[in-house]
């Protein structure tokens, strides 16, 4: 999920040569259309525009010695700049559309535009004021880097998949940084997807290590290789059917529905394991395999399909809930609940019929099965008699489990309370406010000191600013993950400080 305040990604274009207006032109007319075209994009946004405008900056003492108001220009210059369809005239063959265009296009039609005349005398625009060819508004000031640029931002569909949208817009970026005009630069300041594929390629780490746990742990508790061959396929088999489920209901792949396959690991393996249990437990009573699989799978039908219910059903409200935690989590509970109905099946169908294929008799064991057996059977025996001892001191222990119970309460009043945790998403934003009144260049010269506290970060990498004449914008990106120590959070009380020292805003 993204933050729809911030774009996915943000690209920044700058030059030593070129103008912000002249950036802003190129981009409007040929780089906005491109990245607009990518599949999945919404919007493709320039940030610090400076579209091309004609600046009339008028002289006071001038018009004040020829009595001209600013009135009278605004007037000239709105009835000397407009575009009109007077009709069209037809021909025996043709027909010609008409206008009247009065369009002034260059810095030298609107320095002849003629304001007042006086007596045989005519006032120009030129006399009276200094034509400029600039931009709209100087309000903006966008930097790279420290280096003044012009910034786009890229914002996804809210149904498109966020890694394909901006995976298109990377593979357009070539051709359009290849045609680029001579002086003119193309940097990415920030990708929001970076911390995405990191924090997938995180979790799928994360699932590999968890599945390889797994079956270390059922191997050295059964303590053969065969038979835990029964419990692990039940994990594949759920997974794939939690990815049923989840295709089904339309659900995406994201963190909080890796977290559920994560979580399913170790779940969908307790129905496998107790029918492995069970059916081994006939067979060293003396049964054949297949007789002990059918009897095994009788027996435990009801008790499994009581688990798996109860599990679905523990998740499951979680996804019925309102509002925002509803949301975040509908996808999580409903993942997690269909890969633990998935494996009751499995551990019903599946389990018993590789367990009567799979389990010997005692005789047939290997030595280290025996010695895990000998190894629980001495564990069994202790467990008896603390749980004799236990039994002699029942008013104790039911008093224990009732206070417990109790301190529940006050434990979760006291306990700090979040929607969810925050994350290291390596990038640092700053909102920066200046006083009322002040200019752009007063903020600037602040939030120079801003950009020159997040280059002062031994995890800095990159920084963009956005600064207004009382607001300001600004992100310091750091380095990948695995070339600093400290995360975004820890260094953000470090930035506060720094950043309160800062006159000015």
């Amino acid at each position: 999920t993204s933050d729809n305040r911030f774009a996915s990604m943000y690209l920044s274009f700058y030059s030593e040569e070129l103008e912000a207006n002249e950036i802003t032109d190129y981009l409007l007319r040929v780089v906005q259309p491109k990245l607009s075209a990518v599949v999945g994009v919404q919007k493709a946004e320039i940030l610090g525009a400076r579209t091309f405008a004609m600046r009339v900056w008028l002289k006071p003492e001038r018009m004040a010695s020829l009595n001209i108001s600013p009135t009278e220009v605004w007037q000239a210059l709105q009835s000397n700049n407009y575009l009109a369809a007077v009709g069209n005239t037809k021909g025996s063959m043709v027909t010609v559309n008409l206008t009247a265009n009065t369009d002034l296009q260059s810095k030298e039609e609107f320095d002849s535009l003629v304001v007042k005349q006086v007596g045989d005398t005519l006032v120009r625009l030129s006399d009276i004021a200094d034509v400029v060819l600039g931009a709209e508004n100087y309000d903006e000031d966008v930097r790279f880097a420290g280096k003044p640029a012009v910034f786009m931002g890229v914002w996804p569909l809210p149904n498109a998949n966020s890694l394909d949208v901006i995976k298109g817009v990377r593979d357009v970026l070539p051709a359009i940084e290849q045609d680029l005009p001579p002086g003119l630069k193309l940097g990415i300041p920030y990708d929001a997807t970076k911390y995405i594929e990191d924090s997938i390629t995180e979790v799928l780490k994360t699932l590999s290590e968890t599945v390889l746990i797994v079956i270390i742990v059922i191997y050295f508790f059964i303590g053969s290789f065969r038979s835990v061959l029964v419990p692990v396929t039940a994990i594949p088999l759920s997974l794939i059917g939690a990815a049923a489920v989840m295709y089904s209901l339309g659900f995406t792949l994201n963190l909080l529905t890796l977290l559920a396959i994560v979580l399913a690991v170790g779940l969908v393996v307790d129905d496998a394991i107790v029918m492995l249990e069970n059916v081994e437990r006939h067979v060293e009573e003396g049964m054949e395999p297949k007789e002990a699989a059918i009897v095994a799978a009788r027996e435990l039908v009801g008790p499994i399909i009581a688990i798996t219910i109860t599990l679905a059903a523990v998740y499951a409200p979680i996804a019925i809930q309102g509002g925002l935690t509803g949301a975040l989590f509908k996808e999580f509970a409903f993942t997690l609940a269909g890969a633990v109905l998935v494996s009751g099946f499995v551990a019903l169908t599946l389990s018993p019929m590789m367990s009567s294929k799979l389990v010997r008799h005692g005789a047939d064991a290997s030595d280290f099965k025996k010695k895990v057996e000998a190894f629980f059977a001495r564990v069994q025996k202790k467990y008896q008699n603390i749980l004799k001892k236990t039994l002699n001191y029942r008013p104790g222990i039911l008093t224990g489990a009732i206070v417990m119970m109790l301190l529940i309460f006050p434990l979760y009043m006291f306990s700090m309370k979040e929607l969810a945790p925050r994350e290291d998403q390596g990038v640092l934003f700053s909102i920066v406010q200046g006083a009322p009144n002040s200019s752009l260049e007063q903020t600037l010269l602040y939030t120079k000191l801003v950009g020159d506290m997040f280059a002062s970060f031994p995890e800095f990498a990159t920084s963009f600013q956005l600064t207004g004449p009382s607001f300001g914008f600004s992100g310091m990106v750091t380095k990948p993950w695995s070339e600093r120590s400290r995360t975004t959070l820890e260094m953000q009380d470090e930035a506060w400080g720094k950043a309160s020292v800062i006159p000015g805003i």
